[in-house]
C-alpha cells in the first residue's frame, strides 16, 4: 500500500530509507512509517522494481597469515579467532553485502562455519578455480546470487588476482546490482603504482562494460584500494561513478573527498549513499588492522530512461464534479485523458484539504500533522514562518533532491502564500547538499510570485525559453479565486476551470516549443484540493477532498486509469479514507513520482509511497521491470 505506509521485509529497509534525511538534506528528526502488508505490496503492486534500501560494507579482514606464527604480527590473535569479532561486528552494524579484503582460508572456513546458509561468499573456498583471498559477502535472505566472475587485477610485481564481482538480485524488489570488490598492492613490496593505476582501469572498463550489457542494474565497488586521490579521479571520471564519502567530478575538474582513507566504496550514479561511517573502536582494533567502512544505499525506482524533465501543474479548487461535467467539450481535458494516465478520484490530505497543506505534501510525500511525521502546513489557520519551523524537523522536498543533484529547479505561482516555500527552501532555511558538487541550499533556483495565472505562465515560458528547469511546479490559483467568489459551481467559476486549461495547453506547447523538453519530459496535472466551505471545516466533504489527476509524458500508457496500474491502491468511491488500511492515490503521491521519474530516491521523510511503487508508466516501457 502507499498512502502513508511502507512495505516491510523487517524494520531494516525502512530505517535505512528513513536514515536518508539525515544526510541528504540536513533532516533532523524522522517519524517511523506506520507498517504495512509487505505481501500486498509484492504481490500486488510491484509491476517495475521499486526502490531499494541497503547496507553496503568493506573491510579488509588482515589475512590469517599475518597473525600466523612466523607472520609479522605479533601478539595478535589467529585469523580464525578474529573471524568470530569479524561476524560478531557485521551482525552489530546489520550490513547486507561486504567486500572482503585478506580473507584467507582458514578465515572463509571459519566464516562459513559461523554463518552457515544465513550469509553466501564469492568466491569463497568452495569454488572451481579454488580459493581467493578476496570474496563478496552477502546476506542470502536480502540477496540472491544471479552471476559471479573473477577480473585478474594485477598484485605484487603485477602477477593477477582473481579479484570478485557478483550480480546480486534484491529478495523484496527485485532490484539487481553488480558488486565489484579489489584489493590493490601497496607499496610495501617496492613501487606499486603502475600496477594499481592498471587495476583501476581495468575496474573502469569493468563498470562501463556492465552499464552496456546490463542497464538496468546498479553498480558498487568496494575494497582496500592502497590509494587515496589518485584512486578516485582515476576511477570518477572515467566510469561515472561517485563516492560514499564525498567528492565530486565537475568538467575537467576532479575533488576527491577529505579524509584520506584508502578503503573504498564508490558507485554509478543511479546509487545514491548516506550514513557513511567509519566504524573504529578497541574491538575493531584486536579484530584487524584497517576500520570497517560502511553506508547506507538507496537505489530509486525504475522508470522510462528518457525522461529529464517534470512540469507539475497544481491547480487548488479544480474540483471532480465540474470536471466531469465538462467532459469532452474542454480540448486539453480531453488531450490529456487520451495521451496519458488519469483519474477524477484521487484523494488530499486527511487533515486538510486546503491548497497550501496540499501543495506541502505534493512537494514533500508528507502528510499534515507533525507528531505523526507530517510537514505541519494547514495544522493552524496562520502559516508558518517555514515548513520546517511547523514541523519541528527539516522537511526535504522534491526541489531538494533535484537541486543537490546538479539539476535546476523553477516555481511560479500567483498566490502570495505561495512564499511560504520561498522562506522554506532559501539560502538561509534550505538543507546542505550531500552529493558531489555542492550546489548550494537554496532549492528553489527560479521562483516567482505574479499577479495572476496568465502572467504566472508567461514568466515560466519566458524562462524555458532561456533554460529549461528539469523540474519545475506551476500553480494556477485562478480556479480557486473565482470559486471562492462563486461558490464553485457558478459561471464564473466555470469560465476559470476553462481559463485553468487554457493555461494547462499553454504549458504543454511551451514544453513541446523546447527541443529539450519535448518528449522527454512528464507532465503532472493534480487538484491539490477542491471546493472550500465558506464557513467551518471541509475535511469531510467530498466536493473538496477528491481531485482530479492526469499524468502524460514518456513512458506513460495512453488513456489509462492510474488505479488499473496501481492495483495496491484502491478507488474510495465517495469516502476519504483515513491513513491506515487499503488506500487511495494522494496528491502526495505525486512528490515521489516525481523523483522516481529523474532517477532520484524517494523523498527524505516521506510517508507517502516510500518505496516509489506509485506509477503511471507501462511496465514495458521500464528497464526491469
Amino acid at each position: 500500500m502507499f498512502g502513508t505506509t511502507a512495505p516491510q521485509r523487517t524494520t531494516r529497509p525502512v530505517r535505512r530509507l528513513c536514515a536518508v534525511a539525515l544526510t541528504l538534506a540536513s533532516g533532523l528528526l524522522l517519524s517511523p512509517s506506520a507498517p504495512a502488508s509487505a505481501a500486498a505490496v509484492s504481490d500486488e503492486a510491484v509491476q517495475t522494481t521499486p526502490a531499494t534500501s541497503f547496507r553496503v560494507g568493506t573491510f579488509n579482514v588482515l589475512g590469517a597469515d599475518h597473525t600466523a606464527p612466523g607472520g609479522k604480527r605479533k601478539g595478535w590473535d589467529t585469523g580464525v579467532v578474529r573471524m568470530d569479532r569479524v561476524v560478531s561486528i557485521l551482525g552489530d552494524r546489520d550490513l547486507d553485502v561486504v567486500g572482503f579484503q585478506e580473507f584467507q582460508p582458514p578465515q572463509a572456513a571459519r566464516f562459513a562455519e559461523l554463518m552457515g546458509t544465513s550469509w553466501q561468499t564469492y568466491p569463497g573456498l568452495n569454488n572451481p578455480a579454488g580459493p581467493s583471498v578476496n570474496s563478496i559477502g552477502w546476506n542470502t535472505s536480502v540477496w540472491q546470487l544471479l552471476e559471479s566472475r573473477t577480473l585478474p587485477i594485477p598484485y605484487f610485481d603485477g602477477v593477477p588476482s582473481r579479484m570478485p564481482a557478483v550480480l546480486l538480485q534484491n529478495q523484496d524488489t527485485g532490484r539487481r546490482v553488480w558488486f565489484f570488490n579489489t584489493h590493490n598492492p601497496a607499496d610495501v613490496r617496492g613501487p606499486a603504482q603502475q600496477w594499481r593505476d592498471a587495476g583501476f582501469a581495468m575496474e573502469v572498463a569493468l563498470a562501463n562494460e556492465l552499464a552496456v550489457t546490463h542497464p538496468d542494474a546498479a553498480f558498487v565497488s568496494l575494497g582496500d584500494k592502497n590509494d587515496r586521490a589518485r584512486y578516485y579521479c582515476s576511477v570518477a571520471p572515467g566510469s561515472d561513478m561517485w563516492s560514499a564519502s564525498g567528492g565530486f567530478v565537475d568538467g575537467s575538474t576532479c575533488s576527491a573527498p577529505a579524509g584520506g582513507a584508502i578503503d573504498w566504496i564508490m558507485g554509478s550514479k543511479d546509487v545514491f549513499f548516506n550514513g557513511y561511517t567509519r566504524y573504529w573502536n578497541d574491538y575493531v582494533a584486536r579484530t584487524s588492522d584497517h576500520p570497517l567502512y560502511y553506508a547506507n544505499v538507496v537505489v530509486p525506482a525504475s522508470a522510462p530512461p528518457v525522461i529529464d524533465h517534470v512540469v507539475v501543474v497544481a491547480v487548488p479548487g479544480l474540483t471532480s464534479t465540474v470536471v466531469n461535467g465538462f467532459g469532452a467539450d474542454l480540448a486539453e481535458l480531453g488531450r490529456l485523458t487520451q495521451n496519458g494516465a488519469s483519474t477524477t478520484n484521487a484523494r488530499t490530505v486527511v487533515e486538510n484539504t486546503g491548497p497550501d497543506a496540499n501543495l506541502a505534501s505534493l512537494l514533500s510525500g508528507r502528510r499534515v500533522f507533525p507528531k505523526r511525521g507530517g510537514h505541519g502546513v494547514g495544522q493552524k489557520k496562520a502559516l508558518p514562518s517555514t515548513v520546517h519551523a511547523s514541523a519541528g524537523q527539516y522537511v526535504s522536498s522534491i526541489f531538494d533532491l533535484t537541486h543537490n543533484t546538479s539539476h535546476h529547479t523553477a516555481f511560479v505561482a500567483s498566490r502570495p502564500q505561495t512564499e511560504l516555500l520561498r522562506r522554506s527552501w532559501n539560502k538561509k532555511s534550505g538543507g546542505k547538499d550531500p552529493y558531489g558538487k555542492d550546489d548550494g541550499t537554496a532549492k528553489i533556483d527560479s521562483f516567482k510570485v505574479k499577479r495572476d495565472d496568465a502572467a504566472a505562465v508567461g514568466w515560466w515560458r519566458e524562462k524555458t525559453a532561456r533554460r529549461a528547469s528539469h523540474l519545475s511546479v506551476i500553480e494556477l490559483s485562478g480556479v480557486t479565486k473565482a470559486g471562492q467568489a462563486d461558490g464553485y459551481t457558478g459561471p464564473a467559476y466555470q469560465k476559470a476551470v476553462r481559463k485553468a486549461f487554457q493555461r494547462i495547453a499553454a504549458i504543454r506547447r511551451g514544453i513541446e516549443k523546447q527541443s529539450v523538453m519535448n518528449g522527454t519530459t512528464l507532465l503532472v496535472v493534480t487538484g491539490t484540493g477542491g471546493a472550500q466551505r465558506a464557513k467551518g471545516s471541509s475535511t469531510t466533504w467530498k466536493q473538496s477532498y477528491r481531485v482530479p489527476m492526469w499524468i502524460t509524458g514518456p513512458g506513460v500508457a495512453p488513456g489509462s486509469d492510474l488505479y488499473a496500474l496501481n492495483p495496491a491502491l484502491t478507488s474510495p468511491g465517495r469516502q476519504q479514507p483515513a491513513y491506515s488500511g487499503t488506500q487511495p492515490i494522494r496528491v502526495g503521491d505525486v512528490a515521489n513520482l516525481v523523483t522516481r521519474s529523474l532517477g532520484l530516491p524517494p523523498v527524505p521523510g516521506s510517508t507517502m509511497d516510500p518505496y516509489q511503487l506509485f506509477s503511471a508508466f507501462d511496465p514495458l516501457a521500464v528497464p526491469g521491470s
